[in-house]
């Protein structure tokens, strides 16, 4: 949840205290502010739609990750595309699938889980026809494109990391347990760590028309430009050189 709260805080910089840096920019400055404002149970607000959400989507894409994978490793595929390729196209092709069956839930844990002091939305169903109701069918699938931008080259990345990670490591003496959880931590780590500004992008455009208001950005571009002036606002004497430049890439 805090990393979602640090991913959509730059979209209203109304909120931020000082009127320049958003008010979460650490992990244990959050927690207890999370903590103190509303209660220890809300670090689990929008554990429920998460565990919904994360059911089917699993489910989905492991089972077409393992389908398209037998599938190119037959002919002629086999033939056409090397083995690391074939663990791309399975894995993003199995990603592209999951998040386009799953994706109003998607939205609707994202919208929850950003609800702090104010409640508009009162559980998953409630969401789900509040957001019909307020924007109609497209808020079910705000930011869609990002997120296929996102969720499809990850999960790719991440399957054919794991392939490769698993075998670098098999020479360790590792128990099998151990081995996959490393390979798994291991892969995970680097295709979050690559998508992430596409992953604040996403996370972004699925907030707007949250509760019904005006639409923030009217495109990526848009929101892409409002992150980067939200990071290099935070250093006016660098503003206008090479290096305030390049800290406004911070915020993504």
């Amino acid at each position: 949840r805090v990393t979602i709260l640090m991913q959509v805080q730059s979209m209203r910089p109304h909120k931020f205290v000082d009127g320049v840096n958003p008010n979460n920019l650490y992990l244990a400055a959050s927690l207890r502010k999370i903590c103190i404002e509303e209660g220890p149970t809300a670090l689990w607000r929008g554990n429920l739609a998460t565990l919904v959400h994360r059911f089917p989507y699993s489910s989905v894409t492991f089972y077409a990750n393992a389908s398209f994978r037998a599938r190119l490793d037959r002919p002629p595929w086999a033939a056409i595309l090397p083995e690391h390729s074939r663990g791309l196209v399975a894995g993003g092709g199995s990603a592209c699938l999951g998040v386009l069956l799953c994706y109003p839930l998607d939205v609707v844990k994202t919208r929850l889980m950003t609800q702090t002091k104010r409640e508009y939305y009162n559980g998953i169903i409630d969401a789900l026809l509040k957001i019909r109701h307020d924007e109609g069918f497209r808020g079910w699938y705000r930011g869609l494109g990002m997120s296929m931008l996102s969720a499809a080259p990850s999960l790719a990345l991440n399957f054919a990391l794991y392939e490769q990670f698993h075998h670098l490591y098999a020479g360790l003496g590792l128990s099998p347990s151990v081995h996959a959880l490393l390979a798994g931590g291991s892969s995970g780590a680097i295709s979050s760590t690559v998508l992430f500004p596409v992953d604040l992008l996403r996370r972004q455009m699925q907030m707007v028309g949250f509760g019904g208001r005006p639409d923030v950005y009217a495109s990526v571009w848009e929101a892409c430009r409002h992150v980067f002036e939200t990071g290099s606002k935070r250093y006016p004497s660098h503003e206008r050189s090479v290096l305030g430049f390049l800290l406004g890439f911070r915020e993504f």
